[in-house]
Formats: structure tokens, sequence, C-alpha cells
């Protein structure tokens, strides 16, 4: 009997080490992973620039922004009809459209989506949302809910057309256009694509090794800071 628990421990002090080792690279890679996140502060610096807006406003359609950011939190998104019509409302809106069109242009966005779409793991979950059969049933019934129609009863009410004239008034609608007349706008596009850094991610994708430790990614901003 003790032969057989002295041969039990070395056993059990193994399942134990690997189980803390296991444990400490999931937490180690689920804080480097909110690390790496969107901090979307030139995101709410263009949203504050549309007329009647406040931080509180931002805040609330910041949960569907990240979609646009995180390509399996889009196939989330478009895996479920609620989200995938809630996310609909929040675009239909000059607001959002400003803060797309601005955000689409910058440097760190593009480094957020070359280092996302590079990301084998990332985009192996995000296909799995589309295997997933309850996928199929939820869009299935999904005309039978009444809030499925929410995006298109907006166009209904008169006050969202003028919301729309109220936006299209606003010069800063304009900026992702006119902001191309600026010299000083391509620096910083132009010092991307000559840094070797910015494309990093499409020589890891080459090196199957890389999926299966944590990288952490090199973001470059407009003003240097790495905000997002």
């Amino acid at each position: 009997m003790d032969i057989q628990r002295l041969k039990a421990a070395p056993v059990a002090m193994l399942l134990a080490l690997g189980l803390l080792v296991a444990g400490s690279s999931s937490f180690a890679a689920e804080e480097q992973a909110t690390a790496a996140g969107h901090k979307f502060e030139l995101a709410k610096q263009y949203y504050g620039q549309c007329a009647d807006t406040d931080s509180a406003q931002f805040d609330s359609i910041r949960p569907q922004l990240k979609a646009f950011t995180d390509m399996e939190v889009m196939a989330e998104t478009m895996a479920d009809p609620s989200k995938f019509i809630q996310l609909m409302s929040v675009v239909n809106d000059p607001r959002t459209i400003h803060v797309m069109s601005k955000c689409a242009t910058e440097p760190v966005m593009w480094d957020t989506w070359m280092s996302g779409m590079t990301d084998f793991n990332k985009m192996s979950r995000a296909m799995t949302h589309f295997m997933n059969p309850n996928m199929v049933m939820s869009w299935m019934m999904a005309p039978m809910n009444p809030a499925m129609y929410q995006p298109m009863m907006q166009m209904a009410d008169p006050a969202y057309y003028t919301h729309w004239m109220n936006a299209m008034a606003n010069p800063a609608f304009y900026q992702p256009i006119t902001s191309l007349a600026d010299p000083a706008w391509y620096t910083p596009r132009v010092n991307w694509m000559m840094n070797p850094q910015s494309m990093q991610p499409m020589f890891s994708m080459m090196n199957m090794g890389n999926y299966f430790a944590p990288v952490t990614p090199v973001n470059v901003s407009v003003d240097g800071s790495g905000n997002q």
C-alpha cells in the first residue's frame, strides 16, 4: 500500500505542476490579449467631433465597434441575429460612419487588422462560429423577431433624416476626404509602410511555431504613443 502511494505521489505532483503551468499560461495569454486590445482613444476623439455627442454615448456603442477591430468578435456578431441587428442599428448613424471612416485610415488600425488577419488561431476560432448548427437555426427564426426590423423602422422616423442632414452640414463629417489634401496626413502612413515591424505579422504567419506561443504585437499610432 505504501509503495502504491509512493508511486502515485510523483504523478500527482506532475499533474499539479502541469495544471499550474497551464493556468499561468492561460492567464498570461488573457492578460496579454487585454493589453493588446483596442483602447478606442482615437475613435472617441473622432466621435467628439460630431455635434451633440458626449462620452457616455460613445461608451454605449463601443461594444459594437469592437467588431470592426477583431475578426473573431465580428464572426460572433454575424452568427448571432440579435447581436448583428444591434451592430446595424449603431452603424445606421452618421456619427458612427464618421468614426469608422477616420479610423480606417489610421496606421494603428492597419496594425490591428494585419495582426488579426494573420493570426491562425484567431481566424480558426472565428470560422467555428459559422460551423455551429445553432447559427443556422437562429437565423431561420430571426424573421419572426420584431427587433430584427429595427434599422428599417428607423428610416420611417422623420428625425432620422434630420439627424443625417445636420451631420452633413457639419464640416467634420467630410474630414476623411479633406484630409487627403493635407501633405502632413501622408507622413505617418508612409512611415508605417516603410517600417519593417508593420509587416512582421505577415512574416510570422509563415512560422507556424508562433501560433503556439503568444507574441506581443507592435502598435504604431499617429502620435507615436501607441494609443488607438
